[in-house]
């Protein structure tokens, strides 16, 4: 499949939001749509025959599709000239033509986001109420339900939208399966869950309770299901890898 290149005028205004030592991975246009990079991580990788970057636009059809609010893709651009997208951008809008040292598979995609406040933010600002951490246990049991193994699921990559719903946002890390995930995979999403620290001691610990419980209600788990979720999530909060 071909694609549209990347050129100067898409960057135009653009504001460069996150890069690191390889250049620029995301800008914010001027009405508030994004452009996210995906490079090619290493050479000899699966993602030169299903890129990062078409992955993530997939993924975001396929959560739509099951009626899971997410970003809203634009378009996917490929990169042919590496130096529009190095740092600082201001050097880079008049770097002459768009096609020159051609960058190995590495592509842009221009979304819209998703309208609300993450959960991180919510508990931030403390507006984080009990409503809501129920609504998240039996939001993750949707999630369950229908295949989705989120595994960059955080308080900071869920969003509780104008509407009251719940969804998902930085989405490039998942996998969808045409069948509810099987109860090891839904210990490995909640590891996921819990996995940073710094997010984990403000939540604290009667929400994780009520998340839990929640959960164990919406996933209609039994009782020894229920348990051994119970004993894990202790040992995921004492201990997280990060």
């Amino acid at each position: 499949m071909t694609y549209p290149l990347l050129t100067a005028k898409h960057l135009t205004d653009a504001r460069v939001i996150e890069r690191d030592p390889r250049g620029i991975k995301v800008l914010q246009l001027p009405n508030g749509d994004y452009l996210k990079v995906f490079r090619l991580r290493h050479r000899f990788s699966w993602a030169r025959f299903q890129g990062y970057a078409q992955r993530f636009c997939q993924h975001a059809s396929k959560l739509k599709a099951l009626e899971i609010p997410t970003i809203h893709v634009m378009h996917c651009y490929e990169v042919k000239n590496p130096r529009l997208l190095e740092y600082p951008l201001s050097n880079n809008l008049h770097s002459g033509t768009e096609e020159s040292a051609s960058l190995s598979h590495t592509f842009v995609v221009h979304y819209a986001p998703l309208a609300g406040n993450t959960l991180k933010d919510l508990l931030d600002k403390q507006q984080l109420q009990t409503e809501h951490v129920i609504q998240l246990g039996a939001f993750i049991a949707e999630l369950h339900k229908k295949g989705i193994h989120f595994r960059s699921l955080h308080l900071g990559n869920i969003v509780l939208t104008p509407e009251g719903r719940i969804g998902l946002i930085d989405i490039a890390d998942m996998k969808i399966y045409p069948w509810s995930l099987w109860f090891g995979t839904r210990l490995r999403s909640f590891r996921h869950l819990t996995r940073y620290a710094r997010m984990n001691a403000p939540f604290g610990e009667s929400n994780w309770a009520i998340l839990v419980d929640s959960y164990i209600e919406y996933a209609k788990l039994g009782f020894s299901q229920a348990s051994v979720l119970k004993k894990k999530m202790q040992q995921y909060l004492l201990h997280p890898p990060h």
